[in-house]
């Protein structure tokens, strides 16, 4: 009778999570929450065709993009559209915490062009109607910029938590709305830190006594990093490195457009290309982009609006993804790849969609 009773006893032990109060201390200031850091299927159409699609579950982390926090905080802003308007609240706690001067500097896409600027999908969906979405993801920025060492160590328990619910694999995302270089600052964690996120998540983290990167810290376990970027092919590359399955982005108002598309595909990335898809279910079979230096590739299309997994794509194709109208956008900017046979003239070349 002890023995049946103590065993009962052991089997009922629940185990605590022990959150270091320094990052209790960041969710507190900006009013975060650990599951509440990333967005999960359940809140985002996007990453929910994943499920759908028999692909991994994912999460996806949602800043403001390029200067916007230096926007939304400024009261003289006089946008039209609800989510680029100033939120007094996002101005208080960018004073409260004395973050003036790095706004002053602070980009959030540093390679972003002005068709992207104005038409970034940040500024669609929910967004428009709900000003709590900006004040969410303005208060995400703000803790990443104020202080970024915690802040990631905070992003280490969100993915946690995200993986012991979906009960693993998990695709990551930290890129979702702006081109942050969270994935490279690297932080340290404790031994009793370790064993109790490992524990309390069911994860497999090593200790080390070195300061160790997001994709490092997770790598015995079944969690995979993937993104799109728009940065230059020695950026690409450094995030190849970390082990982060990338998808390079065509930015086709640039004037380097066509040769950073070529430069990428050459070097084994996929393309992904916004087009103003106007037929439902007909999409490119191949896209050939020429540079103004002689050089042109010829590679197949495939859908990116199925499913946003993209390690299940193949390399050196291009991933067709329906451009979408934002509010304050212009889908007919330069930005966008039009729907239509013949060669179209982009930064520094063309591009012809093949049907």
């Amino acid at each position: 009778m002890r023995l049946f009773f103590y065993t009962m006893n052991l089997n009922s032990i629940k185990r605590r999570l022990n959150t270091p109060n320094d990052i209790k201390q960041l969710f507190a200031d900006y009013s975060l929450t650990i599951g509440g850091l990333m967005t999960g299927a359940a809140s985002n159409a996007k990453i929910a065709k994943n499920l759908n699609a028999a692909m991994p579950p994912a999460v996806i982390l949602h800043h403001l993009p390029d200067k916007q926090i230096s926007a939304v905080i400024n009261s003289d802003n006089a946008a039209d559209t609800i989510n680029r308007q100033y939120i007094a609240e996002l101005s208080d706690l960018s004073k409260k915490f004395n973050l003036t001067d790095k706004l002053k500097t602070y980009s959030g896409c540093l390679w972003s062009s002005a068709g992207c600027r104005r038409s970034c999908l940040v500024f669609s969906g929910r967004s428009n109607i709900f000003k709590a979405v900006q004040y969410a993801r303005g208060r995400r920025t703000l803790a990443a910029i104020d202080r970024p060492a915690e802040y990631v160590r905070g992003l280490i328990y969100s993915i946690g938590h995200h993986y012991k619910k979906t009960a693993g694999p998990l695709s990551v995302r930290l890129k979702g709305t702006d081109e942050n270089s969270i994935h490279f600052k690297k932080v340290n964690l404790s031994i009793s830190e370790i064993n109790n996120i490992n524990s309390y998540y069911g994860l497999n983290i090593n200790y080390s006594d070195k300061p160790r990167v997001i994709s490092e810290i997770f790598k015995n376990d079944n969690i995979i990093f993937y993104e799109y970027s728009k940065a230059p092919l020695s950026y690409l590359k450094r995030l190849t490195a970390l082990n982060i399955d990338v998808t390079a982005s065509l930015v086709a108002d640039r004037i380097t457009g066509a040769a950073d598309a070529i430069t990428a595909i050459n070097a084994g990335y996929r393309l992904a290309v916004p087009v103003t898809l106007n037929k439902a279910g007909r999409i490119p079979r191949r896209v050939i982009i020429s540079d103004d230096t002689g050089r042109r590739v010829d590679i197949p299309a495939l859908s990116g609006d199925n499913y946003d997994y993209r390690p299940a794509d193949p390399q050196k194709c291009a991933v067709i993804l329906k451009a979408k109208q934002s509010a304050g956008g212009d889908i007919l900017s330069a930005f966008f790849i039009a729907d239509k046979l013949g060669p179209q003239t982009i930064g520094g070349g063309h591009i012809e969609l093949i049907y």
